[in-house]
């Protein structure tokens, strides 16, 4: 059998069909799957505390996103009506149930002023925070797991 070389006509038709291809794939894929839209998430205050002189607050928030079974509990510190508060405890807990509105998955946690500039969180055995206790935009914060039961 004798073996046919391709012209080069047919040489620069075969890279320009090979170019349109990897191409037009390449601008699929990136329209397709990268432009995808972010899931929405809703943030919702869930309690507020403001220390023995009203000087500081510590808040509680949850976030919940569509799409998703998880829920990230903060606990933000800072002086109250001043600069941006703080992260000083997060946790990112699974299998959430329920309306956020009706507060069905709100991790219960007890925040506890022990003086102006220290802070007690009590949250459930098991969970464990992301950061450690330490000081948090001015505010010593303690944490400390619940008895089980509780």
């Amino acid at each position: 059998m004798q073996a046919r070389s391709i012209s080069a006509r047919g040489a620069v038709f075969l890279a320009a069909a090979l170019a349109i291809a990897v191409f037009g794939g390449m601008f699929f894929y990136h329209h397709y799957f990268a432009a995808a839209p972010a899931a929405e998430c809703e943030t919702y205050p869930l309690q507020l505390k403001l220390s023995p002189s009203g000087q500081r607050q510590a808040l509680q928030e949850q976030e919940a996103c569509g799409g998703s079974e998880q829920v990230r509990t903060r606990v933000l510190v800072g002086k109250s009506g001043g600069a941006a508060p703080v992260t000083a405890f997060e946790i990112v807990s699974s299998k959430a149930l329920g309306s956020m509105s009706v507060g069905q998955r709100a991790l219960p946690l007890t925040l506890r002023w022990e003086g102006d500039e220290r802070l007690l969180i009590i949250h459930p055995a098991g969970l464990a925070s992301r950061l450690p206790a330490g000081v948090y935009g001015g505010v010593e914060v303690r944490l400390q797991a619940a008895p089980a039961g509780r």
